[in-house]
């Protein structure tokens, strides 16, 4: 039982105008905390595997629905279907059986106009839902009124449902979840714009969900109090663009017909019409008006492969009753790259992955510039090792409602000691992917499973649940890199430069060694008068850049040496360099991975990893300025290494993942 009945149990009870003024004003708190994932949530947009389009080549689906809550909204429902009739529209009505007499006459004429029709549960409170014996003893009830309406689609009355009991009637289509609404009392949402078949926990029944994908009316127009259908246009608009299924989910009972009816709780039928015209007008000849039914039927057909069985432990959130969910923290600007396609496998698969990031380094604009959705949530506090614990604990902290809200099965990070933690509290399996042996975790920060190159397996590790895959973490993504040399036209750079890209070393990590701060100002030093290069210098944050430009203020008078004012694709830079000097581990490998002359002026503890490059001739290590002749000032040939796209790393990865999820859900 959950609070959501308890609130309809209590409704009848407390003053209709009070409900409502309770609910904007939980609602207008609620717009700003979802403002990244309402109306609009980025990763609904995902295209279903295998997606060769609607009909006829349309643009995009177009489904209209409406939920008859009352004997009111009964009354209304003629005139609503004479206006979608004259502008050339259809729609499915969803009846509450119970709630007032359906008569057989306005039934038939809605089908003889080619109209579908719903049930809408049986009372509009969702009481049904209650528990599962209350469930139970209603199937039959309802599966009468099915055959009695002659439909197979059914809609749970105020979006209150479990997606596993409803599969138990007699239905192929359902429509009681919604892609993104932070405002429903329960977590339906799905976040997908396309249809899907729900397979339920023992895999005996199916059906096609049709998620509503445009914000409600009653929502819309009453609780939020907006004026016009501009958020409605904005979410058609972006539906359209990406190709997906425009569902909306609209109340006769809330419609004003009559332009002399002042009732409260009302909106104008306008409001709606203007939005048919929108469509018409904008889209005309590039979407499928269908009804629920034909949607239905067309993925039967078409998408059959696409089927999402359900748990059987249902956590009242339809995502969690679907997928599992996987959660990646984003905790160093080398993360945002090695997840993406991770992030793209995981999801391609079938898993919700759900992503934070810690506003570190250049973490949040990488992020953003590869278009990721995340939660930004803690930051870095500097070297100082108390601000670093003190700033560790703190993120922990705040990393809470994000996991209460989401329920992860599974988190999996490249180093972050707060998700780590927070996850052993909450007894969330983690994974700590890793390539560093001598890095190590904080107090109570030890992972439950390691995934590390296979060179690093007998290494002293913080686990003993340990998995390997060849090569380095950077063939993850390194093989999907496509070189772009319009960069050097941004960097005002020529052809015939000799181009050095430095990355000066983590100054407040806590393996870092004083040497190789000196080693780098010695370097550019060294370069700057020895040689007739450019220089690209990546800071690691902004107080770094500040340092070298308090400490070394010529070296960017004259533009030899260039600090970009905005983040760079890394990969793309390092191609197009002639070599690479590196303070730090990922971006030497990122070099030697694309085949570019790389430098290391790390002077920590030297991983297996940087080893074993030197010792295959793709890196060299600089202990001193003693070195530096040994560095290769010039030009040299781009060409990406053989064999680049057949690195089967991503795969080894993922593929461990998922059998940690097989052994930890047993």
């Amino acid at each position: 039982m959950n609070i959501s009945y308890y609130y309809y149990c209590l409704k009848p009870f407390v003053p209709r105008q009070f409900q409502i003024f309770m609910r904007r004003k939980i609602a207008r708190a609620k717009i700003a905390k979802h403002s990244d994932c309402w109306p609009v949530h980025p990763e609904a947009a995902d295209q279903p595997e295998n997606w060769t389009g609607w009909p006829e080549n349309k643009k995009f689906a177009l489904v209209l629905s409406h939920d008859v809550d009352s004997r009111k909204g009964y009354e209304k429902v003629l005139k609503l279907m004479e206006l979608e009739l004259e502008l050339g529209f259809r729609s499915t009505f969803n009846f509450v059986p119970r709630g007032y007499d359906c008569s057989s006459e306005v039934l038939k004429n809605l089908k003889r106009n080619g109209f579908g029709i719903g049930l809408h549960g049986l009372t509009h409170d969702g009481r049904i839902f209650k528990n599962k014996k209350k469930f139970d003893k209603s199937v039959p009830e309802i599966n009468n009124y099915l055959h009695s309406f002659q439909t197979k689609g059914f809609s749970s009355p105020s979006m209150l449902g479990n997606l596993d009991w409803i599969s138990q009637l007699d239905i192929e289509y359902d429509c009681s979840t919604f892609d993104t609404d932070p405002f429903e009392p329960q977590a339906n949402d799905v976040e997908t714009i396309f249809p899907f078949i729900v397979v339920n926990s023992s895999q005996t029944r199916s059906f096609v969900e049709l998620p509503y994908t445009l914000p409600q009316d009653h929502c819309l127009f009453i609780i939020l109090q907006e004026k016009d259908i501009s958020l409605w246009q904005k979410k058609l608009d972006w539906i359209a663009e990406k190709g997906g299924m425009a569902l909306l989910n609209s109340h006769p009972d809330y419609m004003r017909f009559d332009h002399n009816d002042h009732a409260t709780e009302t909106y104008p039928v306008d409001y709606y019409k203007n939005f048919l015209n929108y469509i018409k007008e904008k889209y005309e000849g590039q979407y499928w008006n269908a009804l629920h039914s034909e949607v239905a039927k067309f993925w039967k057909e078409k998408m059959s492969h696409h089927r999402l069985v359900l748990a059987k432990t249902y956590k009242k959130s339809a995502l969690s009753h679907l997928k599992k969910t996987i959660w990646i923290d984003l905790d160093n600007t080398p993360h945002v790259p090695f997840f993406i396609p991770i992030k793209s496998e995981l999801k391609r698969r079938g898993y919700r992955v759900v992503l934070t990031a810690r506003d570190a380094y250049q973490v949040k604009e990488l992020a953003k510039k590869n278009d990721l959705f995340f939660k930004t949530i803690g930051r870095h506090y500097g070297k100082n090792k108390i601000k670093k614990l003190m700033g560790w604990l703190l993120r922990s902290i705040q990393l809470i409602p994000f996991v209460l809200h989401n329920k992860p099965d599974l988190a999996v990070s490249h180093g972050s000691r707060s998700q780590i933690f927070i996850s052993n509290l909450f007894r969330i399996p983690t994974v700590l992917i890793a390539d560093y042996e001598h890095s190590r975790p904080a107090p109570f920060s030890y992972p439950r499973w390691l995934i590390v190159p296979e060179i690093l397996k007998e290494t002293n590790l913080p686990s003993k649940r340990i998995l390997t895959y060849d090569g380095l973490k950077e063939d993850v993504y390194v093989p999907f890199f496509t070189p772009d040399p319009s960069i050097l036209k941004k960097l005002s750079i020529s052809e015939d430069e000799i181009l050095i890209t430095v990355r000066p070393p983590a100054i407040e990590a806590h393996y870092h060694n004083p040497e190789s701060e000196d080693l780098f100002y010695s370097f550019v030093d060294w370069v700057l008068g020895n040689h007739k290069v450019r220089i690209i210098l990546l800071p690691r944050n902004i107080k770094q850049e500040k340092e070298i430009r308090r400490k070394r203020p010529q070296w960017c008078l004259d533009k030899r040496v260039v600090i970009p004012g905005e983040v760079l694709n890394g990969l793309n830079l390092l191609y197009f360099s002639d070599l690479v000097v590196s303070g730090g581990g990922t971006m030497n490998r990122e070099a030697a991975s694309l085949g570019a002359p790389v430098y290391s002026i790390f002077r920590g503890p030297i991983g297996l990893i940087d080893k074993q490059l030197e010792k295959d001739g793709r890196l060299v290590l600089i202990k001193s300025p003693k070195d530096f002749p040994k560095i290769k000032i010039e030009k040299r040939k781009k060409v990406l290494r053989v064999g680049l796209q057949a690195r089967p790393t991503l795969n080894q990865i993922v593929n461990h993942i998922e059998e940690i999820i097989r052994l930890e859900m047993q």
